[in-house]
């Protein structure tokens, strides 16, 4: 059975590549167009996958019934993903997005979730999801809906099995709602703006430690990505930060997109955790894959174990 499990949005991305982002009823032109997999609970199980190697991580999601996911499925198999757990809307498409992205590497993305938001409690309480649950080490929770991740969290609380947990989008049910089920996961992952979206603060590493100490008593870890400031881990009324990857180190490296970069952040944590380093070290070195994803174009283009240890001697 695959270590990991990651529930969350498999989409297909449209990526249009500008100069600058259009203003309100501008027009600009596009250099570039391509078409790629994307969502953010692909994304995280490629990362993984990209570091476990294959047969080591399953994703639970929803997809329609089209020729979407027929591509998606096909695509997480050649990278020896188990798609078992994926489910099969008959009555809506399979999620799309469309992304723009600058010269700077920044991006916009504009999601239809469609059939991502049909996934429902019941799906993930299946006999099936809950064996692989009882027969995993890690749980990663990306962008279900809400009551789905929950679901998914209790179950994986009860089972003692290790949970990340990322929210993403859910943030904007604020804070009292996020820590219903924040409590019970290992790790709370958000990025900056989300941190911003349930604290109100936007100081990352003082957003952080509210989140934090809002969960006071239990242990969980929080972390805030900050972009190329690196990461904050916040626990037990302690704030660490974990220094960023400098791209500007290696002439080769320039970013081109950082589409995908969080959600490679959070699935190197994840199969990094899995391998045995501690966290900050995981982290560190999750710094450098989401580093390593914004000098490539595709959503998914997370990178190697191999390709992170060749910039970094600390590796033992």
């Amino acid at each position: 059975m695959p270590k990991i499990l990651v529930c969350g949005a498999i989409n297909w991305d449209t990526t249009l590549f500008v100069e600058t982002f259009p203003d309100p009823g501008e027009e600009v032109s596009a250099i570039k167009v391509i078409s790629v997999p994307g969502g953010k609970g692909a994304n995280v199980a490629v990362a993984v996958a990209r570091i476990l190697g294959g047969t080591n991580v399953s994703i639970i999601g929803m997809l329609g019934v089209d020729s979407i996911s027929e591509s998606q499925i096909k695509i997480l198999q050649n990278d020896g993903i188990d798609t078992s757990l994926i489910f099969r809307h008959n009555e809506m498409f399979s999620g799309q997005a469309y992304v723009i992205v600058d010269s700077k590497g920044e991006n916009m993305i504009l999601s239809h979730q469609a059939a991502n938001l049909a996934m429902t409690p019941e799906d993930v309480s299946r006999q099936n999801v809950l064996s692989a649950v009882y027969n995993s080490n890690t749980i990663i929770v990306i962008d279900p809906p809400l009551d789905t991740a929950g679901s998914l969290i209790i179950s994986a609380r009860k089972a003692g099995k290790r949970i990340i947990w990322s929210p993403a989008l859910l943030t904007r049910y604020g804070l009292s709602v996020v820590q219903k089920y924040a409590m019970h996961v290992d790790y709370l992952i958000l990025n900056r703006q989300e941190a911003r979206t349930l604290t109100l603060m936007d100081d990352g590493v003082q957003a952080c430690s509210k989140i934090s100490n809002s969960l006071s008593g239990r242990n969980n870890a929080v972390v805030v990505t900050l972009g190329d400031e690196g990461c904050v881990l916040c626990n037990e009324g302690k704030s660490m930060i974990i220094p960023p990857f400098d791209l500007a180190s290696s002439p080769n490296l320039k970013i081109v997109s950082t589409v995908g970069a969080g959600d490679t952040f959070v699935g190197t944590f994840g199969a990094l955790k899995l391998k045995g380093f501690e966290d900050t070290q995981a982290l560190y070195l999750a710094n450098i894959a989401a580093a390593l994803k914004t000098t490539r174009e595709d959503t998914r283009g997370s990178p190697t174990f191999e390709d992170i240890k060749s910039y970094t001697y600390e590796m033992e």
